[in-house]
């Protein structure tokens, strides 16, 4: 009879540390999802560097986003097409971030879309650089925040697309 009260002793215990156990893991689980996402939201160091050297490039005061019309819509489809007709693709040994390239990676198709667009009057805390996942490799792309979504301007895609 001891035997058997000492086993269901032995299970409640085992309850409660499991059940200690399974909160702390779940606590942990969502500590990580949310230090992910702070570490997806930060811009490349790469960016950081190029803005160092361009710092009139890159203010940090200013509109978060701009007003969608059919207009900036015009303006970021020609920026895109032009600029994606006038870079020639090029895997780079050294990851250097440069505007108004002959040739280039994503990076650089990136940067020569903001500065056009910077100079045709869209704020540049307008825009954001974000980086993804492609085919295995790191990728970029340029995002114009707009009031009615993200315009998305990628050197892969023949078209900017609203998201």
């Amino acid at each position: 009879m001891n035997c058997e009260r000492r086993g269901g002793r032995n299970w409640s215990l085992l309850l409660i540390f499991g059940s200690i156990a399974i909160a702390v893991l779940a606590s942990l689980f969502w500590l990580a999802s949310a230090l992910l996402s702070l570490v997806k939201a930060a811009e490349p160091i790469a960016f950081s560097l190029y803005c160092m050297e361009h710092i009139d490039e890159c203010p940090t005061k200013g509109p978060r986003s701009v007003r969608y019309s059919a207009t900036l819509m015009q303006l970021v489809s020609k920026v895109q097409t032009q600029v994606n007709s006038e870079i020639t693709p090029r895997r780079e040994t050294v990851d250097v971030w440069s505007a108004d390239v002959s040739s280039g990676d994503c990076d650089d198709y990136v940067m020569t879309k903001r500065r056009r667009l910077i100079r045709a009057g869209i704020p540049a805390t307008a825009m954001r650089v974000a980086v993804s996942r492609r085919f295995g490799e790191g990728h970029v792309v340029l995002i114009v925040n707009t009031d009615k979504g993200e315009i998305v301007l990628d050197n892969l895609r023949r078209a900017a697309h609203l998201r």
